[in-house]
């Protein structure tokens, strides 16, 4: 063999031994190692500084059957909630009727006057305490769905997450306007839905607030449907709101703080009027793994009420004594 040959074959069997001993020393590390860098991993966000854990669960209300999907409160603390082809009413915590309906309930307003508003997907079915069926109202469009109603003074405002529209009518279902369509001359967004959550409420100032899941925003609208104002943002941090959209829910206390709910990481929390975090109701451990759909209400003493589908629960929560927020 030839001075050149002898020389090719050495390097050859060092090439290959380096490639060898080398395949090994890595695979041999990754398998010693505790963590995997690249490992989607959501832990962390899961945890909140428990510095802004100002409430406290005081009571749940067992839910002898599943599916339930819409919750209300009334001036007398009433509790209502809508599915499973029908509405319950709680006159106390123990004590409910039960009135049945045809269709499955995906939202509840409660009138002054106890009129039930219940959004049937394509239409909202008006009952009397009594579950006597009063009037139906039909949304257009190609395919409507009623995710939330609220009721001002006034009007009935009515969330199409099929349509992608707020409806503003009188509470006979008479079509006063619609809100929120994309309109760049009035520097409306309009709205992004991915999915079938799309949240309005109506704050102590009788103004309308509408969640932009999409954007992960709450717009402000006035009277005429020009958008007043919005805050959120996006984050998987405590203070934002993250995945395709959230949040799903809201609430609005008495001072005007809002108290809202996510899916994907489920959790509620409380923000000041201007859209500042001040306070986490309940964490994400608090919550069953893929709970979403966490409709929220409040009553006259600013309790809490979080419809929890999948503990089967109304969880209600309280303020806890001395607890400060930076309101």
């Amino acid at each position: 063999m030839s001075e050149k040959n002898i020389i090719r074959v050495i390097l050859s069997v060092a090439i290959i031994g380096a490639v060898y001993f080398g395949y090994h020393a890595i695979n041999d590390a990754r398998d010693t190692s505790p963590e995997n860098p690249f490992e989607y991993n959501i832990d962390h966000f899961k945890k909140s500084d428990t510095s802004l854990h100002h409430y406290l669960e005081s009571a749940q209300i067992s839910l002898p059957e599943n599916n339930w999907r819409g919750i209300a409160v009334d001036k007398s603390g009433r509790i209502f909630i809508a599915g499973n082809n029908k509405f319950r009413i709680y006159s106390t915590r123990t004590a409910y009727e039960d009135h049945i309906i045809n269709g499955n309930g995906m939202c509840i307003a409660v009138a002054e006057n106890g009129d039930c508003y219940i959004g049937l997907g394509d239409k909202i079915n008006v009952y009397d305490m009594g579950g006597r069926l009063k009037s139906e109202i039909k949304l257009s469009g190609k395919r409507p769905l009623t995710t939330s109603l609220t009721l001002s003074s006034d009007h009935l405002y009515v969330a199409d997450a099929g349509g992608h529209i707020v409806w503003q009518m009188d509470k006979t279902g008479s079509i006063i306007q619609k809100i929120g369509q994309k309109d760049p001359s009035r520097d409306i967004p309009g709205f992004v839905i991915p999915s079938p959550f799309f949240d309005v409420a109506i704050d102590p100032d009788n103004f309308l607030w509408v969640v932009n899941p999409g954007r992960h925003s709450l717009e402000n609208y006035m009277a005429d449907g020009s958008l007043r104002s919005s805050w959120g943002f996006y984050s998987m941090e405590l203070a934002g709101f993250c995945g395709c959209c959230n949040p799903t829910h809201i609430a609005i206390l008495s001072d005007g703080s809002f108290v809202t709910s996510e899916k994907g990481i489920a959790r509620v929390k409380v923000y000041n009027r201007l859209g500042k975090l001040i306070s986490v109701v309940a964490a994400p451990t608090e919550f069953k793994e893929g709970t979403e759909g966490l409709d929220l209400a409040v009553d006259t003493q600013q309790q809490i009420y979080i419809l929890d589908p999948g503990r089967n629960q109304i969880r209600i929560f309280v303020k806890k004594a001395g607890a400060q927020q930076d309101v």
